[in-house]
Formats: structure tokens, sequence, C-alpha cells
């Protein structure tokens, strides 16, 4: 009887404490969920945490000053180690790329992953890239939706065009009976054109995927809320994703009233606006395999 006990406890212990299976079923390229164990100072220095401590933010500023950690459920992709993160913009959110002149027209900041260099593995066959976002619940923190915003894009390594961008609000130099309500998320294609929207969801997480096949030149999206499973959100769309680049998640705010985007322009002041993201990775998707997606 004691040994049968014993033997009964020693199964309820493995059973309870054995790490919990994967959210992610495909090989994974880049990982760039946030452990609970890192801290904000963590950000600054290289090494410690997914992503490159000195790009890309504000002059002057470090990613101590940028991220938080909001309260918030973990995503779908995010295991139990890991944790939610906000990357924020105020007005000193100025970039000023390689000393050259300051984008006083952009407010900016954003996560690059520490190994994706522009010609990495993320850049060749079929890779899928992933993010989740959520809404500051406090309203101060929101978009202003009368701009454009640019969150995650895949830029080429010339920076001449984004294979994939992934936008919200009013979309610069659209005419007025092309553009879709501001409140979506929009995602386009290397010429900038609308693919595919969403409404934006300003309560549960969202969930997007898109698929990059280097070899046959095609582009494909997911989408799912809460924990559902990502479905299938467009066929495979005929995209030039040549060039190389890098995949860039965080707030990159537009200005209105604007001729050239980058120098001039419209924007308020006194500004503190955040974005909520979980679940970010890159993953190989040779034979089709996507994580969480039910075709």
């Amino acid at each position: 009887m004691a040994v049968q006990v014993a033997i009964t406890l020693f199964a309820f212990i493995v059973l309870t404490t054995a790490k919990p299976p994967s959210p992610i079923t495909c090989p994974i390229v880049f990982d760039g969920r946030v452990a609970k164990n890192l801290t904000l100072q963590d950000f600054d220095t290289d090494g410690l945490t997914p992503y490159q401590a000195g790009y890309v933010h504000g002059v002057n500023l470090t990613w101590s000053k940028i991220v938080q950690f909001p309260k918030a459920p973990p995503s779908k992709f995010d295991s139990t180690h890991d944790k939610a993160v906000e990357v924020t913009i105020s007005d000193g959110s100025l970039f000023q790329p390689g000393g050259g002149q300051v984008q006083t027209g952009f407010r900016r900041a954003g996560f690059l992953l520490g190994a994706n260099n522009g010609s990495d593995a993320s850049n060749v066959g079929v890779k899928t890239f992933h993010w989740s976002v959520k809404q500051d619940q406090n309203p101060r923190m929101g978009m202003n939706l009368t701009h454009e915003y640019m969150n995650v894009w895949h830029e080429t390594n010339d920076y001449s065009h984004n294979q994939f961008s992934f936008k919200a609000g009013v979309v610069l130099f659209v005419p007025k009976s092309n553009q879709t309500n501001k409140r979506t998320w929009k995602i386009t294609n290397y010429k900038d054109e609308i693919v595919w929207s969403t409404p934006i969801d300003f309560e549960d997480w969202q969930n997007f995927a898109v698929t990059l096949d280097y070899n046959k030149s095609t582009l494909q999206i997911y989408y799912s809320q809460g924990n559902d499973p990502l479905r299938v959100a467009t066929h495979p769309l005929p995209n030039d994703n040549s060039g190389g680049g890098q995949f860039q998640i965080g707030v990159a705010k537009k200005p209105t009233e604007t001729q050239g985007v980058v120098y001039d322009g419209y924007q308020e002041t006194h500004i503190h606006e955040g974005q909520i993201y979980g679940g970010i990775f890159v993953e190989d998707s040779s034979g089709g395999c996507v994580s969480g997606s039910k075709n």
C-alpha cells in the first residue's frame, strides 16, 4: 500500500511539474519572446535580451527609458516563462541614422532582433514572421489614428522599400476613396498596396503571421484573436521578397500635413503612446509548417 501511494505521488509530481508543450511547433529561426526574468535595464546591453541595444530609438535615449512591462496576460505564442512588452514613443523619439540628419518627421522606436543582420537565415527559403499586439487600456497611451502608424515591417538592406508592412490609422498619400477604416490594421505588400485589413480590437490580443516564400516570391497572411488558432487570411500573393532585410517591431508614427514624411510635417507635443507586444518570433515554414495555424 505504501509503495502504491509513493508511486502515485511520484506520478502526480511528474505530471504537475512537467514542462508544458511549446506553442511553437515549427523550427525557430529567431525567438523574440521576452523572458519573465528580464529587467528594463537588460535591454540596454547586447546579448541579455533578444534585441539589439543600440537600435532603433531616439537620440540620447536608451531602451530602459522606452520599454515597459504592462499588466497583460500572455499572448497565444508566449510560454509560461514569457511576458508582454510595451514599446513607447514620446516627443524625444527622434531617430538619427548613422550620425546623419535627425528624422524630425517620425516619432519612432523599434526592436531589431539580435542576429537579424539582413543576410541571415530569415531571408532565404520559406519563413514566417509572427507577432501579437494588444492595446494599452490607458486611453492616453493609445494611438492617434489620424496619423499613419507603421508598427511592424520587413525593410530591405538598401532601405528602398519594405517587403511587407503592418499599419494602422490614416495611410499617407492614399486617396480618400481608397482609404480603409482608420481603426483597422492593414498589411501592405512591397508596392505599399493594402492587401488585407482587419478591425483593431481594443481589448484582446490579436495574432498576426506573414509567410514570405523567397523561392516562389509570394506573401501569405494568417490571423487570429485571443487564443484562437491562426487562420489563413489570404492565399499566397505575388510579392517581391528580394533585397534581404530586417524585421522591425515597435511604433513608427508618421506626421500629418507632410510632403516627404521623414523631415517635415505635424506631430502633437507631450505625447506618450505605447504598443503592447508578445509572441514575437520567426520560424522556418519549409513544407508548409506554420505554428498555431488551422487551415
